[in-house]
């Protein structure tokens, strides 16, 4: 009689917990106390974000970069073909300066990006910088600037000049052709550096008679770091070793295009004064 007893309070015992367990997750099933998962819920919301500052050699990926471009070369012709875009092309290339201290955007259509150059079936495709076009004298051996902070992507330390019959021969088969290779048009630019800067853009600096010794691909450089010097490599003068012609040929691209194509004389004259000019 006692072990039935004993079983049976032990029956009840086991019952009881059974039904307070089961009430309690109704509890919880219903709103009532803070399940496990809440708890945790409110321990991920309260867990402070957690931020990684870690230093990079420089290179053109690491330059601070900037909102870029959408349209950035403004098509047609005429000032107004860039009508409700200019401001924004100011805005974003306005951290460039002129490469040649003092120099002014020349006043000769045929130094503006977009000129035409027939002797090689082409189209000229930056600014160039000559004695009494610019404001300033520029002469050959004259020191030339990066026109904003960048990375040095390019810098012909090396470099031969092509022999004038050998020039002319390229430039024959560039218009037998009619089109002028880019391998072609850049040995014409002679002796050169480039510079990658934020927004993607790449100034290139041509025609140079020296670089500067001290730099190499991958070192940044601030705006009016010296780079080089005016000379005439690439030209008719500089392949019969003459000083004659002297000139910086400074271009502003990004991706495949240049700064100024499609548009007149006029409008990009006004566009890179308001760039270049302060």
């Amino acid at each position: 009689m006692r072990k039935k007893t004993k079983s049976v309070i032990f029956l009840f015992f086991i019952l009881a917990g059974v039904i307070i367990f089961l009430g309690s997750q109704s509890l919880a099933l219903f709103g009532v106390g803070t399940t496990i998962a809440e708890k945790n819920e409110s321990k991920v919301a309260a867990a402070p974000e957690s931020v990684t500052e870690g230093s990079e050699k420089d290179t053109p990926a690491q330059i601070p970069a900037g909102p870029g471009i959408q349209e950035p070369f403004p098509g047609g012709s005429g000032g107004d073909g860039i009508s409700g875009r200019h401001d924004d092309l100011v805005r974003r290339f306005s951290f460039l300066q002129s490469p040649i201290p003092g120099a002014t955007v020349s006043t000769r259509d045929s130094h503006l990006p977009g000129a035409p150059r027939p002797y090689r079936n082409g189209i000229h495709e930056g600014l160039d910088y000559y004695s009494s076009f610019c404001g300033v004298p520029v002469n050959f051996g004259d020191s030339v600037y990066a026109a904003g902070e960048g990375v040095i992507y390019r810098i012909d330390h090396v470099y031969s000049e092509p022999a004038a019959p050998q020039r002319d021969e390229m430039l024959r088969q560039s218009i037998a052709a009619g089109n002028m290779p880019e391998a072609v048009l850049d040995k014409l630019r002679g002796r050169q550096v480039w510079i990658v800067h934020a927004y993607d853009v790449v100034t290139r600096y041509a025609h140079l008679h020296e670089v500067s010794e001290q730099l190499q691909v991958g070192d940044r450089v601030e705006a009016g770091t010296f780079i080089g010097t005016v000379g005439n490599s690439g030209t008719s003068s500089g392949a019969e070793g003459s000083q004659d012609g002297a000139h910086l040929h400074f271009e502003i691209r990004l991706g495949e295009g240049y700064l100024g194509e499609g548009m007149d004389p006029e409008a990009v004259r006004l566009l890179l004064q308001q760039i270049l000019d302060r």
